[in-house]
């Protein structure tokens, strides 16, 4: 359970890390800890105590922009908050470690994806269309080890969701991967 807090204080980033240090410190059961972290997660992305102008300011070159919030010093429990242009989004991808993340602003097209190859081939993958969500402020996508999406931003103005991750995913063996040709290859993002 998180720690007790007053209703009229702010869900801080610190209370936000301390209470992942110390589920992550009370097991290691991904399911266990997405569905833990998933309500505090919400609750700091509506807070938005946390919040800077700085978070809104993007990246037209990668078509987002990430900024780290919190990482620990061996790499793990990384929250971030990113951004996405408006008609931009990023490609099929996996984190390398579980994810929990909430809107903050506005509604983000989130594509789920199955692997349905005989993963043979580690440079190809085939992948299927499981389900779709417009994920709205609030609204949480929760992923464990291996689980693949994308992000597109629909709208015509900037989009915003808070990341937390299990491992800093510059820090996994994160991909990403091409529809039509099937090609499978690193996925390394720039971080502010």
């Amino acid at each position: 359970m998180p720690a007790p807090q007053a209703k009229d204080r702010p869900y801080t980033l610190e209370n936000y890390v301390a209470d992942l240090r110390r589920i992550t410190a009370e097991t290691d059961e991904e399911d266990e800890i997405i569905r833990r972290v998933g309500p505090l997660a919400q609750r700091l992305a509506v807070d938005k105590s946390w919040l800077q102008d700085k978070y809104y300011q993007t990246n037209g070159e990668q078509g987002f922009n990430a900024f780290l919030l919190h990482e620990e010093p061996d790499h793990s429990l990384a929250v971030l908050a990113v951004n996405w242009l408006p008609g931009r989004g990023a490609p099929p991808h996996d984190h390398g470690t579980w994810a929990v993340i909430s809107g903050v602003d506005g509604v983000e097209r989130n594509t789920r994806y199955a692997r349905v190859d005989d993963r043979s081939r580690p440079d190809r993958a085939e992948l299927e269309v499981k389900h779709e969500i417009n994920a709205d402020a609030g609204e949480l996508i929760c992923m464990k080890t291996g689980g693949i999406h994308s992000v597109h931003n629909d709208g015509s103005d900037v989009t915003l969701s808070l990341h937390t991750y299990g491992t800093h995913p510059n820090f996994t063996e994160r991909s990403q991967f091409d529809l039509e040709t099937g090609e499978k290859k690193d996925f390394k993002v720039q971080v502010e």
